[in-house]
C-alpha cells in the first residue's frame, strides 16, 4: 500500500512539473515575479529533485531485483520454494524420457509469471510437435501436482534433433 502512495505521488509530482514546465514556456510572463535567486526557491527546487532521484533509485532496484524462490502463500503462512528445486523436480520428470538428451532447465518469475524455459536434445522418430506438447503438458501437470506451481508458459527449445532409425531384424 505504501508503495502504491509513493507511486501516486511520483506521478501527480511529475505531471505538476510537466505542466509548470509547459506553462513556462508558453506563458513567461507569469513566471517572471518569482525570485529564482532567493536561498528559498532553491531549498524547495533541492528537496524536490532529491526526493524525485529517490523514488526513481528505489523503482529501478525494485524493477530489477528478481525473486528468486516461488512463494506459496496459504492460511498458515508461505512456502519457499527454490528454483533449483523446480529444476531438479523437471530433470527428474524428464529424465525417463529415453528421447531426451543434453537437457537444460532456466525457470523463475518474470513479474507475476512463471516460466520454464527447456532446452534440450532430442532423438525421435515421430511427430515432433505432439512430442513437444507432451513434454510441455507433463511439465506442466507434474509442477501443478507436486508443488502446487501455476506455470503461465514453457518453452521447449530443441537445439539438436536426431532421427531413430528403426532396425528391422
Amino acid at each position: 500500500m505504501i508503495k502504491k502512495i509513493v507511486f501516486f505521488f511520483a506521478w501527480l509530482g511529475m505531471f505538476t512539473i510537466s505542466s509548470l514546465g509547459i506553462g513556462y514556456v508558453t506563458m513567461p510572463q507569469y513566471f517572471s515575479t518569482i525570485d529564482t535567486s532567493s536561498l528559498m526557491f532553491k531549498v524547495v527546487i533541492f528537496n524536490i529533485c532529491l526526493a524525485y532521484i529517490c523514488v526513481t533509485i528505489l523503482k529501478l532496484l525494485s524493477n530489477f531485483s528478481k525473486q528468486k524462490d516461488y512463494v506459496i502463500k496459504n492460511d498458515h503462512g508461505s512456502v519457499h520454494i527454490s528454483t533449483d528445486t523446480v529444476k531438479n523436480l523437471i530433470r527428474e520428470i524428464l529424465s525417463k524420457d529415453n528421447d531426451i538428451k543434453g537437457l537444460r532447465i532456466d525457470c523463475g518469475n518474470r513479474g507475476s509469471k512463471y516460466f520454464v524455459k527447456l532446452n534440450l536434445d532430442m532423438i525421435s522418430n515421430n511427430n515432433l510437435s505432439i512430442k513437444t506438447v507432451d513434454i510441455q503438458n507433463l511439465v506442466k501437470n507434474s509442477l501443478e501436482e507436486k508443488l502446487d506451481l501455476k506455470v503461465d508458459y514453457i518453452e521447449v527449445k530443441i537445439s539438436k534433433l536426431s532421427i531413430k532409425k528403426d532396425v528391422v531384424g
